[in-house]
């Protein structure tokens, strides 16, 4: 313990404030007094007293602070993760062996640990009991919630209780652990194969349109099997769609195929795929598949007019192609003769140019509300296209330039790809002219020209909407070249495609204009919660958040719930939580002013079965990773081994922390008690004493 203080030189002022107390004290009792109004011994308590009061009192004003040093030792923790999820508990044994091995460690270990009990399935919880209900394991992601949460811990060991089978998240052994610690895997579950058929994996599209056809990817797995054939169905809202008998070459074997089906009818499909289960498989719940589908019938159509094939077409036409939401079709101009406006956006490539400029169409789109994208490029007849009145206006020039993107990252009509500055410095520039651009102001700009390194005002993408119509531009031709760099560069074409069909989505989307608007997802997971938004909007549609948003939500037994929602600045938002499997219907009810509205949907809960896909416990895995710390797998049986190794390894110590506090001491209330006292003390015996 020290004692400081807050000022320089305490020191001297400390000697000259306890003169001045003896002084003050001899002054008070010894000069200038009344012999006979004290006697020595008298005067010796009292101006005692009297110095004690005015020294404590001058030496607080000192600020005097008082260090204490202590040690704090701090236990080694054992982290103790268990794997909750539904595999792990196959057999009714697995549960009883971790409930008995967590009392054993709490019971056994912690004198010299502080234990802690984590369970993870799809995320870490802590201090709760294992129910085994997770439907999905993520190791890696227990791993890096360890790395976050203990960093700088003193971690001991971390003890990993699973059966090794991840079904979400990458490889744990991939995982860079930051953790210092010795992992020990207890290894649980059965490792030995089983007879057993079982779907792997399923892909597909969960949104198709109508009157297509959709590719449904199957892989199934055959293991130990003894059966020469076994039969897959498929059936869509519980009709058969198709069948397949699959014929089994090897015990051990793999089946993958793709099956075409037609989307006839709209709406949400549940879809059901079966093997047909033998009596000799212990699982039998991975012999079939679930999932849901929507089929839509509000397919965006584009045309693309130009003068003959281009590249950038081209390019634009891939890109849209793999988007199951657009239909393409490409025209030469002079042949077209259909109507435009059966169409949700319009492409012109470098039209209208010298050579088609004073054809009709013209005419028809400059009248027609149909969004528009326009591919300026050097065919391109600046006149006329001044003269279709878009809000897009260039001085007439014959002159060409190479004018690479600049993207501007303050563009708030769509995201832009997360990559898109990156992928910039390699896309090459465009052909574009060389002249003075003019646009309105209702349009944000997505990209400037940037001409010889230097970053330029002049549009080079721009996007935006013109009394009530969706208007677009590219300023350059040579778009297809973007796309075929950044494969060139990265493997992929990712930023590209997500930056075309972002711009076509946005030009081709009609804006709702209802009052009341419901925003949902028609198929969900029964792992992860329903949640609805609602907007409601006054006569000009400005956002309002004063009306009351009710609910009223019908599973498909017909019972019903009613819900309210909660205002959030300019939208409604209602949590329904997780939710069983099924489809659901609901009733949205609101009212503003003298008005009342009312929306209705359909959405579906998907059952997640995928800890019942594979149950067959993977200890290479656990066995890997406890190599790759300087851990080690133990079995169930050897658990108590386990527990001996870490009451005995030496390696695992205390830590002893010495923390340093400093406290003022005019803060302590027993100087303030201690100074009345004594003052209270040399008054009453003033006054005892016969002093007046």
């Amino acid at each position: 313990m020290n004692i400081q203080f807050a000022i320089s030189n305490a020191g001297i002022l400390l000697v000259v404030l306890v003169s001045l107390s003896i002084a003050l004290s001899y002054l008070l009792y010894f000069i200038k007094k009344n012999d006979d109004e004290f006697i020595k011994s008298q005067r010796i308590v009292l101006s005692s007293l009297r110095f004690l009061s005015a020294f404590i009192l001058s030496f607080l004003l000192l600020s005097p602070l008082i260090e204490t040093i202590k040690n704090r030792i701090e236990k080694p923790i054992l982290l103790v993760g268990i794997d909750n999820s539904e595999s792990v508990v196959n057999d009714t044994l697995n549960r009883n062996y971790i409930t008995n091995l967590v009392t054993d460690f709490e019971s056994k270990l912690s004198e010299k640990f502080q234990i802690e009990i984590l369970t993870f399935g799809e995320k870490l919880s802590k201090g709760i009991s294992p129910d085994f209900s997770s439907q999905k394991s993520n190791y890696s992601n227990f791993l890096s919630e360890i790395d976050k949460r203990y960093y700088n811990l003193n971690v001991g060991a971390l003890v990993l209780v699973g059966d090794g089978i991840y079904n979400e998240g990458k490889n744990p052994i991939q995982h860079q652990l930051g953790l210092k610690s010795p992992i020990y895997s207890v290894g649980v579950g059965d490792t030995l194969s089983k007879i057993d058929q079982a779907i792997a994996d399923v892909t597909n599209n969960p949104n198709v349109f109508l009157n297509n056809t959709f590719p449904v990817e199957v892989e199934v797995t055959f293991t130990e099997f003894t059966q020469p054939s076994t039969q897959l169905s498929i059936y869509i809202n519980g009709k058969l769609s198709k069948s397949e008998k699959i014929e089994v070459v090897q015990a051990n074997y793999y089946f993958n195929k793709t099956y075409n089906i037609i989307a006839d009818q709209i709406g949400l499909k549940n879809v059901e795929i079966v093997l047909s289960p033998l009596s000799i498989e212990q699982n039998k719940k991975n012999n079939r598949y679930r999932f849901t589908i929507e089929v839509h019938d509000n397919q965006k159509e584009v045309l693309i007019l130009s003068q003959g094939p281009h590249p950038d077409i081209g390019a634009l036409t891939q890109t849209l192609k793999s988007q199951a939401n657009f239909k393409i079709t490409s025209e030469n101009i002079s042949l077209y003769n259909g109507n435009i406006t059966d169409y949700d956006l319009i492409v012109l490539n470098q039209l209208p140019s010298l050579r088609s400029q004073h054809l009709d169409i013209f005419g028809t789109l400059k009248e027609a509300n149909v969004p528009l994208l326009l591919i300026v490029g050097p065919s391109t007849s600046i006149s006329a296209l001044n003269n279709l009145n878009i809000g897009v206006l260039l001085n007439p020039t014959l002159l060409n330039q190479e004018s690479a993107p600049y993207f501007n990252e303050t563009f708030s009509l769509f995201s832009l790809p997360p990559s898109i500055k990156e992928v910039e410095k390699i896309y090459p520039p465009l052909l574009s002219h060389f002249t003075e651009y003019e646009i309105r102001s209702e349009f944000d700009v997505l990209a400037y020209q940037q001409i010889n390194g230097i970053e330029m005002n002049y549009p080079l993408l721009i996007a935006g909407e013109i009394e009530n119509r969706k208007i677009g531009a590219i300023m350059g031709e040579g778009i297809w070249r973007w796309r075929i760099h950044e494969f060139q560069n990265y493997g992929n074409q990712n930023a590209f495609n997500q930056l075309i069909v972002s711009l076509f989505n946005y030009l081709s989307l009609k804006e709702e204009r209802d009052q009341f608007r419901i925003k949902y997802n028609r198929i969900c997971s029964e792992t992860s919660p329903v949640k609805i938004k609602a907007q409601v909007f006054n006569e000009i549609y400005e956002p309002v958040n004063n009306a009351e948003v009710n609910l009223i939500l019908t599973d498909s037994t017909g019972n019903e719930l009613s819900y309210l929602f909660d205002a959030n600045n300019s939208e409604y938002n209602l949590n329904l939580g997780y939710l069983s499997p099924g489809n659901y219907t609901f009733e949205a009810t609101t009212a503003y002013g003298d008005e009342s509205f009312t929306k209705g949907g359909t959405f579906n809960v998907e059952e997640v079965n995928i800890e019942q896909q594979n149950l067959q416990a993977n200890f290479k895995v656990l066995n890997q990773l406890s190599n790759n710390t300087g851990g080690k797998l133990y079995l169930k049986e050897k658990s108590s081994t386990l527990i001996d190794h870490l009451n005995n390894e030496k390696n695992i110590q205390e830590k002893s922390h010495k923390e340093n506090s400093i406290q003022a001491l005019i803060d302590w209330k027993w100087f303030l008690i201690i100074l009345m006292l004594m003052l209270s003390l040399e008054w009453f015996l003033r006054k005892f004493w016969g002093s007046y």
